[in-house]
């Protein structure tokens, strides 16, 4: 794409212009909540009244959030890539403003996605930004980088902080690939999961490890470290 460095600067200031929006909306719904419950004040500076404007003003803060994640997923869901399998991409190209777009959406989320996860809300939100959630699926972390590239089978958990990325920069181009785990699968905390990787049914991948790009952790293992690798026989036969 000519010109790409320039669309870039000019798409910055369009993305910042756009928190705006994607901030502010829900600010109107959360001003009415506001305005709503302190009318049955008495509008004085009595100590009952502040502290309903207080409680009003922690609903309306609520409201807001919520409204937030209903638009950005909703943005999400109409501008999101949808293909199976993989995606390589010029960096200058509409693929990567598309997902550039997205990213910079949900990060929109995250301040307030924290304090809902895990949560009803929050499996809502990514099912609406796009990710693919089985059944009593509990999602602890709001770095689900790329919400329309993950598959989450049934019953899997999702560790606190967990990082999953579906996509990387290789040779000058974007690659955007799924990341798939199986049913009873658990994905522990403060992990790393690359592009394409792979977690079998009832499988597990140990706390802070890093499951790199395209790696496969089959049915039923365990894997640990950096990078993640299964644990040995040996190992698994001392612990039982």
């Amino acid at each position: 794409m000519r010109g790409f460095p320039q669309i870039q600067a000019f798409l910055s200031v369009v993305l910042i212009l756009m928190m705006g929006v994607v901030w502010g909306l829900p600010l109107a719904p959360a001003i009415y909540v506001f305005e709503w419950l302190t009318s049955f004040g008495p509008g004085d500076k009595s100590w009952p009244n502040l502290l309903l404007i207080g409680f009003s003003a922690s609903i309306a803060l609520l409201t807001w959030g919520l409204f937030l994640l209903l638009l950005s997923g909703s943005l999400q869901f109409l501008i999101r890539l949808r293909f199976e399998g993989r995606i390589v991409a010029p960096l200058g190209s509409m693929v990567t403003i598309r997902w550039a777009i997205c990213g910079q959406l949900h990060r929109s989320t995250q301040p307030f996605l924290a304090h809902v996860v895990p949560s009803f809300f929050a499996n809502a939100y990514y099912r609406l930004a796009g990710c693919k959630i089985g059944k009593n699926v509990n999602i602890n972390s709001v770095k689900i980088n790329d919400p329309s590239l993950v598959v989450l089978g049934d019953n899997v958990v999702v560790g606190g902080g967990a990082t999953l990325n579906g996509h990387l920069v290789e040779g000058g181009k974007i690659v955007l690939e799924k990341i798939v785990v199986g049913k009873n699968a658990t994905v522990g905390g403060a992990t790393m999961v690359g592009p394409g990787a792979r977690i079998g049914e009832n499988s597990i991948l140990g706390n802070r490890a890093l499951l790199a790009k395209r790696k496969v952790i089959p049915d039923g293992e365990v894997w640990v470290g950096i990078p993640a690798r299964p644990i040995s026989s040996s190992y698994s036969e001392s612990s039982k």
